[in-house]
């Protein structure tokens, strides 16, 4: 059954002639008011006029139509009602285009649970594309939150981007040239991203700080690095139980363009690196021809060297975290989340990846590897070995394996154990290269059981 506001609609709408052709049906060919059962408006496309009142004013648990065309953007699109459904009519027949834009801002800009945004574009925006912030229960479907220039650090810096949000899904998007990250997930529990395309970014998919996330059946190609989680120093929510599974990470070749932060460090050729991590599971994706090396495990302190700086407050924290066993701080009342540990990688296939480490990578780590492999492939997985208390380059016996890194089930790669902490480019120690299945590094399941089914309501 239609309702009320949209039979409204429909008889203004068919008043006169002109005012129908205004109206135009082909405005709405994909989504429309007559498919809601709630409270929903329509508006024409182009009209950014009505659609800025609209978002401003909006009833809570409202579904707002787009119809197909080009919305010219000059100011953000404010949501903080919630229950607000925002509908295009595909990503390739409605657009938000803030190239005319000359304030800073979002795109779309929300804050409200219960938030669906689907079948449209966002694009050039002058900060992020599209921010979900402090909502439960958030979803992007068959969307683009893209910019029109390659490789251009004046770019926004997030396409996708929920934070501090929980219950979230990002299903059938795309987000491209992003000067941070194209798909960015940050501070949020219980995430499904699945079936995204993400092209031309510095970082492809970023899972950040993040607790109980399902990545998979994503494909990230030509971004400087292509599906990378990790925990940065500062924020509260310790990253857990993230699984990247099933996804195609290739070519990720493209020159890094980041103004600055921690992605300004990533060197181009990488296609996955777990940093400052645990209870991560790396299985049954495809790695192809990223220039660098396919799969990194790293310490925190590789870019942020004062564990200080690593310390949190247990009672600021926020979500599960004390069965982690974290290290404690200096100061009393603090935990570190510097370390990587609890990782399984298995199962993964690498072609053609590691041929051409980047030398102009700032943190020096592409010279490490020309210099330990020459015109040879770099391993499939790099473990930085930061917090071992043994290392040998050719004895088993001689290395430990106090982090828990498991990667005896990946033995359709290599793997190789770094001793970054002593490495420098007048003294390169040659690498723990073992044999499949890589002891003492040859487990293949956490400890504490697999990581968790993540459940969306």
């Amino acid at each position: 059954m239609m309702n009320r506001r949209f039979v409204v609609a429909s008889i203004l709408c068919g008043l006169t002639v002109g005012v129908l052709a205004a109206c135009g049906e082909d405005e709405f060919p994909t989504n429309s008011c007559a498919d809601v059962s709630t409270t929903c408006v329509q508006i024409g496309g182009g009209d950014v006029t009505t659609l800025q009142t609209t978002a401003n004013t909006v009833e809570p648990n409202t579904t707002i139509i787009l119809g197909a065309g080009r919305f010219a953007m000059t100011n953000s699109l404010t949501i903080r009602t919630a229950g607000i459904h925002l509908i295009g009519q595909g990503i390739d027949r409605t657009t938000l285009d803030y190239g005319e834009a000359t304030a800073q801002v979002n795109g779309v800009d929300v804050q409200g649970d219960d938030f669906l945004v689907q079948d449209l574009t966002v694009l050039d925006a002058p900060k992020d594309g599209i921010r979900v912030e402090d909502s439960d229960g958030v979803v992007f479907r068959r969307i683009r939150a893209a910019w029109t220039e390659i490789s251009d650090s004046t770019n926004g810096a997030y396409g996708i981007y929920p934070v501090k949000s929980q219950h979230v899904l990002v299903e059938d998007s795309r987000a491209e040239n992003a000067s941070d990250a194209g798909l960015y997930v940050g501070q949020c529990q219980h995430v499904i991203v699945r079936n995204n395309v993400v092209t031309g970014n510095v970082a492809g998919l970023e899972i950040e700080n993040t607790q109980y996330a399902d990545v998979y059946g994503n494909l990230a190609e030509d971004n400087t690095a292509g599906i990378v989680v990790f925990d940065l120093p500062g924020n509260p929510i310790v990253g857990r139980d993230v699984r990247l599974r099933d996804n195609i990470i290739r070519r990720n070749n493209h020159i890094n363009f980041a103004p600055g932060g921690t992605v300004a460090v990533i060197p181009v050729g990488t296609g996955t690196f777990a940093m400052a991590s645990r209870r991560v599971e790396i299985t049954n994706n495809t790695y192809e021809a990223n220039d660098t090396g396919d799969i990194a495990l790293l310490s925190g302190l590789v870019v942020e060297s004062d564990e200080a700086r690593w310390e949190l407050a247990t009672a600021t924290l926020a979500g599960t975290w004390n069965d982690l066993g974290l290290g404690a701080g200096a100061t009393a009342g603090t935990i570190t989340n510097f370390r990587s540990e609890n990782i399984v990688v298995a199962g993964n296939t690498h072609t053609g990846s590691g041929l051409h480490p980047d030398l102009a990578d700032p943190m020096m780590f592409g010279v490490l590897l020309i210099l330990t492999y020459a015109t040879n492939p770099v391993d499939s997985v790099l473990y930085d070995s930061i917090g071992e208390p043994m290392f040998h380059s050719t004895d088993a016996a001689m290395n430990t394996n106090d982090n828990h890194i498991c990667v005896g089930g990946n033995t359709g790669g290599t793997f190789a154990s770094m001793k970054l902490e002593d490495q420098s480019a007048s003294n390169v120690v040659p690498f723990f290269r073992p044999a499949a299945p890589f002891a003492p590094y040859n487990c293949s399941t956490l400890t504490g059981g697999p990581v968790a089914e993540v459940v969306l309501p």
